[in-house]
């Protein structure tokens, strides 16, 4: 008798939470939720037992927020001083910050990030990075530093769907890179 496999039965909430999550998508792209927003109803999206525990994390999205249509970053300079981005801020998919003598905190957990990829380059003497990404953001680093350290702190969790990539490049002279997730 030939071997047969079965393949389980798809979960019978399985389309609702894809549904669900097309929605927050098309919410996060255009600006209405921050990236945090999104990733924590994407996990309650699928931990969800019931269709109106689905239906909850869809309830409240907001039309239009603070900040939707304000001008996105893509260029940061800094001379003898520091950079920090947090709160509701909109992003362009490319960002380079240039500083010499001073820090750059980019804090991506209530940015309104457009795309599937974001790319932050930066340059530094004598000057420190650091990025701060929700849990389930994929990051990808690289770049060259010369007398400085590259640091990833980033949870051990799986990458929530539908979230984009986030590629940091570093090129520094006596600079230090810490990238890592927070809730």
């Amino acid at each position: 008798m030939p071997n047969v496999t079965l393949s389980p039965l798809p979960e019978p909430l399985d389309s609702e939470r894809a549904a669900a999550q097309s929605r927050l998508e098309v919410a996060v792209g255009e600006g209405r939720l921050t990236l945090d927003e999104f990733t924590e109803r994407c996990s309650r999206v699928w931990s969800a037992t019931d269709k109106t525990a689905i239906a909850r994390t869809l309830d409240d999205l907001p039309v239009e927020v603070v900040g939707q249509r304000q001008k996105a970053t893509s260029v940061l300079v800094g001379v003898f001083g520091d950079i920090k981005r947090r709160g509701r801020w909109a992003v362009r998919e490319r960002v380079s910050a240039f500083l010499l003598f001073g820090d750059v905190e980019l804090d991506l957990r209530g940015a309104v990030v457009r795309g599937d990829e974001l790319t932050i380059r930066v340059y530094t003497i004598f000057g420190d990075a650091q990025v701060v990404v929700p849990e389930g953001v994929d990051v990808e680093m690289g770049g060259f530093s010369l007398f400085g350290d590259e640091e990833t702190k980033l949870a051990p969790v799986e990458r929530v769907r539908g979230t984009p990539l986030v590629r940091v490049r570093q090129f520094s002279i006596f600079g230090d890179l810490e990238v890592r997730s927070a809730r």
